[in-house]
């Protein structure tokens, strides 16, 4: 391991820490919904306009779970359309982008969806990936961090602890 560059080092240690934080980049799956059954959706007719967007979700969570990368992109394009606050859909549509290797194209999905939901550590730390790919590494590094923090803000101690080795290894 220690005769690979230090980018791909990086990926390596991300796929393992991928797993731990239930976050799966490479497929777009598990953001959860952004609905709690608390909040009611009923506002101005968008009852209709919010399950649209949720089955798109689920749509797009499906494709991207049999690798139809098209169809899952233009499933979270559509639910954008429909729900342009889904911050979930930004962040899976930069996952799928990413995957595809159209960086420049995910980045800003993922500020999206952290300008949308700033509290889920795992919008940052796919940001993080994007910019580490890109060759960003101060802004890597930051994401990662703002990510581990909300993690530990979060008590999710073992996904901190995970990021901070990834932190280490970004900065060698």
């Amino acid at each position: 391991m220690s005769n690979q560059p230090p980018k791909k080092l990086f990926f390596t240690i991300v796929i393992a820490v991928v797993n731990l934080l239930t976050v799966f980049p490479v497929c777009a799956k598990s953001i959860p919904l952004p609905m709690q059954p608390s909040e009611s959706p009923v506002k101005n007719n968008s009852l209709v306009q919010n399950t649209g967007a949720n089955e798109s979700f689920q749509q797009g969570l499906n494709f991207a779970a049999q690798q139809n990368a098209a169809s899952a992109e233009a499933a979270f394009r559509r639910v954008i359309q429909i729900d342009p606050n889904f911050a979930e859909a930004y962040a899976n549509l930069g996952s799928i982008l990413a995957n595809q290797n159209k960086l420049a194209e995910a980045l800003p999905n993922f500020q999206t969806a952290i300008r949308l939901k700033p509290n889920v550590p795992e919008f940052h730390y796919m940001l993080a990936q994007v910019l580490y790919a890109q060759n960003k590494m101060a802004d890597a590094v930051e994401s990662a961090k703002k990510a581990r923090d909300l993690f530990k803000s979060q008590g999710k101690t073992q996904e901190a602890n995970s990021l901070e080795q990834i932190i280490k290894e970004m900065g060698k």
